[in-house]
């Protein structure tokens, strides 16, 4: 064991310090480096695949301390309803595919059409984040999307055993398992929220992370190991270990001190998928893996698209969130290995479907990476087209209903930053008219009888809707930088005269804005520390002109950095 682990964590350190040189998500030089390691060295495969439970048992423990259904609440109906449809359709279509034209049996197909329905919250995360774009529209979809997929694990997890039954007992088998499911939900939840925060909040009080880590693995362990006396998933029972400390007071503790290790098990959990697919396996399956891989991102992308377009999603938000979804996710692995142990998929198919899997999540982030020039293209090739009204993010003002505006603000983005600078421009007088991409503050603003459109501001087209013809300034507030630099380079191209003045939400921002020439960049937590500074500087008996100097010298250095 102690030989397996080390190659395990070997690879897997080899594997992600060539993922991160090609930019490419760690998880897939994860399973890259268990593949070739697997060609190299002899494992144990039972002992790397009891490693990979535990890691997929914590992973499922860290889904449950993230859970919000505030999060949730807050993007609504899109994400909740859409992802339901989404992984509905899609498996019916695969399900309809793979029974009929590869003549794979039903119970097999069905459990590659749910896992391939999937998406994985991890990558989505990891590309956004890098991108630097957490604020956006498209984010918070994308990461609710998915972790209404994660949920959706579950229920497939209890009732992926009754495909095994060959009587005609399996509806009964399924309901019975499905109320065992909820009964033990109910109590675990029950008595967690009884015990949980007693606990939780009894161990805290000695201030010893190393206790706080122990009580967090307990719980996770011993609720997995409990719930599997009544034959539900280990993993399940971690979740519910995490649903319910993510309701105590110390849960950004504890999700913080299990989080390294968590790290560390998941990462073994990759690597082990790797020896699961043999390199000479893809390369003698390449067409098969192929086809499936383009066939699965086509249909995936543009269910997905077509879901957005039903709840109001256009533009390049919705291609935004129909790439991100069109990769297939993690707890698919956990499907394939499940489903294999209970004999409904043979070796062949699972190292199929693991190959197409990671070879999805390849393309996705390449495809993600490409998600502005995609979406040009698509515009351009629908210009003339009826349908090229869904490919533009946002809506017309009638013209009997449009004002006419004159030297007026356009703010681009009506956030808590711009929701201020809005009502200090109502306050003195000047005209504004704002573009945000968020139903619920359109309308609020309208109610108001603020001028408000529905639409991507990045879209030269709702530009041209707000009358940035006649406007006296562009004020660009949304905090998506790859759209803010649209937004420049448009309005510099066309309108050069205009000012425009943008808030940057990182230093390497500043400078990239700056080369554009845009009239004013505002960094708020620089603005912030700016203002903390003076008050220390005037409290400390320093005179004006001393403070105006510090001051200004702080303000040449950040322009500098």
């Amino acid at each position: 064991m102690i030989t397996t682990l080390f190659f395990i964590l070997l690879a897997a350190l080899i594997g992600g310090l060539i993922a991160k040189a090609l930019k490419i998500p760690s998880l897939v030089g994860y399973i890259l480096a268990g593949s070739i390691g697997g060609l190299i060295f002899s494992f144990d495969n039972s002992t790397s695949q009891n490693i990979a439970q535990i890691g997929v048992i914590l992973l499922m423990f860290s889904v449950g301390l993230e859970i919000s259904l505030e999060k949730l609440i807050k993007v609504g109906k899109i994400a909740i309803v859409g992802s339901i449809l989404q992984i509905i359709i899609v498996t019916a279509i695969l399900f309809f595919c793979l029974v009929t034209f590869a003549n794979i049996a039903p119970a097999a197909s069905l459990v590659l059409s749910l896992a391939f329905s999937m998406s994985s919250t991890a990558l989505i995360v990891k590309i956004l984040s890098d991108r630097q774009e957490e604020g956006t529209i498209h984010y918070e979809i994308l990461t609710s999307w998915a972790l209404v997929q994660d949920l959706a694990v579950i229920p497939i997890v209890v009732l992926l055993p009754t495909l095994t039954l060959q009587n005609n007992s399996w509806g009964s088998v399924a309901l019975s398992s499905l109320l065992t499911t909820v009964l033990i939900l109910g109590l675990v939840l029950l008595i967690g929220k009884l015990v949980a925060p007693y606990l939780t909040h009894l161990v805290a009080k000695t201030n010893n992370r190393e206790f706080l880590l122990l009580l967090a693995i307990v719980l996770a362990l011993g609720v997995a190991s409990l719930v599997t006396l009544f034959g539900i998933s280990a993993s399940f029972g971690a979740f519910l270990a995490g649903v319910v400390i993510s309701k105590t007071q110390e849960n950004h503790a504890i999700f913080s001190e299990t989080r390294p290790l968590r790290d560390i098990f998941v990462t073994l959990f990759f690597v082990s998928l790797g020896f699961l697919v043999s390199p000479i396996f893809v390369f003698t399956h390449f067409f098969t893996i192929l086809i499936l891989t383009v066939f699965i991102i086509f249909i995936k992308a543009l269910v997905t698209f077509l879901l957005n377009l039903l709840f109001g999603v256009r533009g390049k938000t919705a291609i935004a969130v129909s790439i991100g979804i069109a990769q297939v996710g993690e707890f698919a692995f956990v499907l394939f290995l499940l489903a294999q142990a209970l004999g409904i998929l043979d070796s062949n198919l699972t190292q199929i479907a693991i190959s197409t899997t990671l070879v999805t999540l390849l393309v996705s982030s390449v495809l993600f990476k490409e998600l502005t020039p995609i979406w040009n293209f698509i515009k351009e090739k629908t210009k003339n087209s009826p349908i090229h009204k869904f490919f533009v993010g946002g809506t017309r003002q009638s013209e009997d209903n449009k004002p006419e505006l004159k030297d007026h603000i356009i703010l681009a983005g009506f956030g808590r930053m711009g929701k201020w600078i809005g009502k200090a421009l109502k306050e003195i007088g000047v005209d504004f008219i704002i573009i945000d991409y968020n139903h619920k503050v359109i309308h609020e603003a309208k109610l108001k009888g603020d001028n408000a459109l529905y639409g991507d501001a990045s879209v030269p087209e709702m530009l041209e809707e707000a009358q940035v013809k006649n406007a006296k300034a562009v004020i660009i507030s949304i905090p998506d930088p790859v759209a803010q630099e649209e937004i420049v380079a448009y309005c510099k191209k066309n309108y050069p005269d205009l000012k425009i003045m943008v808030r940057a939400h990182l230093d390497s921002d500043i400078k990239k804005l700056l080369d554009l020439k845009v009239q004013k960049v505002v960094q708020p937590e620089f603005e912030a520390a700016i203002s903390i500074v003076k008050s220390i500087l005037i409290n400390s008996g320093r005179n004006k002109e001393e403070v105006n100097k510090k001051l200004k010298s702080l303000r040449l250095s950040h322009a500098n950095m």
